[in-house]
């Protein structure tokens, strides 16, 4: 009899031998991957986890959400179905990314052909946050794939882009804010350095929008809000291992990543920064005083 082989599924590029390993290092773009290939299949059957090898081809939706959300159930994964939705986007612009690439080669597409051809998909996507204002997920994956696969065009017209999604949607504007590569566009992180007018104007007009009455109503539920008495002590907030931005506190209130011994922020030290955090501990004294953040 010939012997089973066998292998390893990557995921987050961590190497997957059990279920354990599955659950702690779970990336639902590589798990879809290995479901669509049949590698997940095989996975299961060569290292005996029947159980959920028999679940898996139960499965039996075209569907890529529903697709995703019955293998989050199978193997016992808790993830929001916004960090679900906002990574199925990501993997199809992956998948059509792929597919133009091909037409590509298969057409010998000339250059001047293929500019324009990013150019009216990178305005698919701003249209697609224009078309959508409140959906966090269509927007954080469609940033991702802008400033991942459209960088050139986005330096080009992150001013316009901007200006744009300010008359539309603070959602947008915040979303911005929390992706480590299109943040350094629109944000005076030292305060001794020189910085162009049009980020200043940018950065300014960022930090009076968080001001005004409507720019909670207009986050909905995406914001967080904490008040409280702390009596001294920490309030643990969110856990370790999601990231927050965090938007504002009151003055003599201080915040903190989790668990992090020392790493105390007073508000002078978060005002107008929006500091993203591992975790969310707080302390205050004022009961009348709000902690505002998002998570990234």
């Amino acid at each position: 009899m010939a012997k089973t082989i066998k292998f390893n599924l990557i995921c987050d590029n961590k190497p997957i031998r059990t279920i354990d390993d599955l659950q702690n290092n779970f990336l639902i773009e590589d798990v879809m991957e290995y479901y669509d290939n049949g590698l997940l299949d095989r996975w299961l059957e060569v290292r005996g986890y029947e159980s959920e090898l028999e679940k898996v081809r139960a499965i039996t939706t075209d569907e890529v959400m529903e697709v995703a959300k019955q293998l989050i159930k199978i193997f016992n994964i808790t993830i929001e179905d916004k960090k679900i939705e906002e990574s199925i986007y990501i993997l199809s612009f992956l998948k059509e990314r792929e597919e133009r690439f091909s037409i590509y080669q298969k057409k010998n597409y000339q250059m001047n052909k293929i500019i324009k051809d990013y150019q009216i998909r990178y305005q698919q996507l701003v249209d697609g946050m224009l078309s959508n204002p409140n959906d966090i997920a269509i927007i954080k994956a469609n940033i991702c794939e802008m400033v991942s696969n459209y960088t050139w065009i986005f330096e080009l017209n992150h001013r316009a882009l901007f200006y744009e999604l300010m008359e539309q949607s603070s959602l947008a504007i915040m979303c911005l804010l929390m992706n480590e590569h299109s943040r350094k566009y629109y944000l005076i992180e030292d305060e001794n350095l020189t910085y162009d007018i049009d980020i200043e104007e940018m950065f300014e007009d960022i930090c009076n929008m968080i001001q005004t009455n409507d720019f909670k109503t207009e986050l909905g539920e995406n914001l967080i809000t904490f008040s409280g008495v702390t009596d001294g002590y920490w309030k643990d907030l969110e856990p370790k291992g999601k990231k927050y931005m965090i938007i504002s506190m009151g003055q003599g209130d201080f915040v903190r990543a989790a668990g992090v011994s020392g790493g105390d922020l007073k508000s002078e030290d978060i005002t107008n920064k929006f500091i993203i955090l591992d975790g969310v501990d707080y302390k205050s004294k004022y009961s009348t005083h709000k902690l505002l953040y998002m998570e990234v």
